[in-house]
């Protein structure tokens, strides 16, 4: 017998992703921050990514979040080069102009949350994909993150 989907539980688990990158971005007053912030990052990471690596991340994400991670995504083409400084000029455009929040403090409120809700294994594979100098902003954003805390 199929499970059934438990569509509260599936919200709730959405929100909590939304809450959480809110909380990492020193704003958890503004849920929708969170959200403009998690779609701006999931969509540069899923654009840059081999299609084998998308659907791997894809799979160990909440139901709701996936969604949001394969909106509008066009595998063809993929994974799109991009430098270090296109990556983050793509994060702020997803973002959107008028967006306070600056695009290297969006990827890390995001890496954060999918280290912890994710395996760990899973973002070094995604990261090991990326060119050296995508991998080394990674790296000095989530040292930073470990200074934080």
């Amino acid at each position: 017998m199929k499970e059934k989907i438990n569509f509260e539980k599936q919200c709730n688990e959405a929100k909590m992703w939304v809450s959480n990158i809110s909380a990492e971005l020193r704003h958890p007053d503004k849920p929708e921050w969170g959200y403009k912030v998690l779609t701006a990052v999931l969509h540069t990471i899923r654009d840059r990514t081999t299609i084998e690596e998308v659907f791997h991340l894809s799979a160990q994400l909440p139901v709701l979040i996936r969604g949001i991670y394969f909106e509008s995504y066009k595998p063809t083409g993929k994974p799109v080069k991009m430098s270090s400084e296109e990556f983050l000029k793509s994060i702020k455009f997803k973002m959107g102009a008028n967006s306070e929040i600056r695009a290297p403090e969006a990827l890390r409120a995001v890496l954060t949350v999918l280290y912890e809700k994710t395996s760990s294994g899973q973002m070094d594979d995604i990261k090991g994909l990326m060119p050296k100098d995508i991998q080394k902003l990674w790296d000095n954003l989530m040292a930073a993150e470990n200074e934080i805390e």
